[in-house]
């Protein structure tokens, strides 16, 4: 039974490593270019949007902290890693939802004004 458990440590550490790579690299090609698109409005953008633009650049991070994570969890199989994996799994699915948010805000916000 310890055996599956260590199995299953390292196979969810595995795939949360690849997860963080994938989405820290989709963010900034995607980003990259809702940036260009945003720089075109000319106009002020909402706060949410101009601290996503600021910062996607340092998502990458995840990654390697998650890498680091299951280099250590492959080496001595500890449930405190497998705790913080968790917890960077949660981070990643609210920085996904805060992109959503961030890039879709300014186009939502002026969808409610009269067209002239």
């Amino acid at each position: 039974m310890n055996q599956i458990k260590s199995n299953f440590q390292i196979l969810a550490a595995t795939v949360s490593t690849l997860y963080f790579g994938l989405f820290a690299y989709g963010a900034f090609i995607f980003i990259k270019e809702f940036e260009n698109v945003f720089d075109s409005f000319e106009s002020e953008l909402p706060f949410q949007t101009s601290l996503l633009i600021g910062t996607y650049r340092y998502w990458g991070v995840l990654g390697l902290i998650s890498a680091y994570i299951l280099f250590k969890v492959s080496k001595c199989k500890s449930s405190k890693s497998m705790s913080v994996l968790t917890w960077l799994g949660v981070l990643s699915i609210l920085l996904v939802v805060f992109a959503i948010w961030g890039i879709y805000s300014p186009v939502l916000e002026g969808s409610g004004q009269a067209a002239t």
